[in-house]
């Protein structure tokens, strides 16, 4: 079996110190998260200091954004390439959507960029609140998922996260979350074929804690979640990998 995926983006929650003191508790209680496959997405000024004090081999780092460019002429951009490896980066947040603007063009843009650089892509997709109770919720994730390339030959993570429940504590029933991954999943098979749509990770993410994982769980589509604010939050954070069981 599988471990779970933990994948936790930090946002702009954690300062280099913290991001740092967060590290050395992982060192010193690895153990806590010995059934979980952990990814942390630091900001990006804290990504080398992480990867510099992490003592662990099996937690993968990420990038929570890249620029479409690599190099250039690009004040506050970060390319994919300008931080020492990582192992992932997320791509198409709704915090980028709906804040810096970024369209399904641009995200397009920035999954290749990704793929170009042999990168573990996490794209996010999910509806908002209105598009939900407009019943638009397939037609998004249409939209959301026709962006990607026609030739599927990268590792590709999914991690649908409905917008209305990131944060606020409105969690969807177990079969909400499985009837839209279950439409995820048979539109990858119609994209590309069954054997492919397979190897596709699957995440969820909004309001997960210590409180949910449990109930999450029991929705066999899900691989793992994208966790935000409590993933910042060290016990937090252990205490929603100790209710991993293998």
């Amino acid at each position: 079996m599988k471990k779970t995926i933990l994948a936790a983006n930090w946002k702009m929650y954690l300062n280099e110190n913290e991001s740092i003191d967060f590290i050395n508790r992982i060192n010193q209680e690895e153990s806590s998260f010995s059934n979980a496959n952990v990814i942390l997405f630091p900001s990006h000024t804290c990504i080398n200091q992480v990867q510099k004090n992490l003592k662990s081999n099996n937690i993968k780092i990420g990038m929570q954004d890249c620029d479409i460019h690599t190099s250039g002429a690009y004040t506050g951009s970060v390319s994919i390439n300008s931080i020492t490896t990582v192992d992932y980066c997320i791509v198409g947040h709704s915090e980028r959507r709906l804040i810096y603007n970024d369209t399904n063009s641009i995200i397009q843009n920035k999954l290749q960029t990704v793929f170009n650089h042999d990168v573990n892509a996490i794209l996010c997709i999910g509806e908002t609140n209105e598009e939900k109770d407009n019943n638009q919720t397939h037609s998004v994730i249409d939209k959301q998922l026709n962006i990607l390339p026609k030739d599927l030959k990268n590792n590709l993570t999914i991690a649908y996260e409905p917008v209305w429940s990131i944060g606020s504590g409105n969690l969807p029933s177990n079969e909400y979350i499985e009837e839209v991954l279950s439409y995820i999943k048979n539109k990858l098979k119609s994209l590309y074929s069954d054997e492919i749509a397979e190897k596709v990770i699957l995440l969820y993410g909004g309001s997960v804690d210590e409180n949910s994982v449990n109930r999450l769980l029991e929705v066999k589509l899900i691989n793992g979640f994208l966790i935000g604010s409590a993933s910042a939050n060290f016990e937090a954070f252990k205490a929603i990998a100790e209710k991993i069981k293998l």
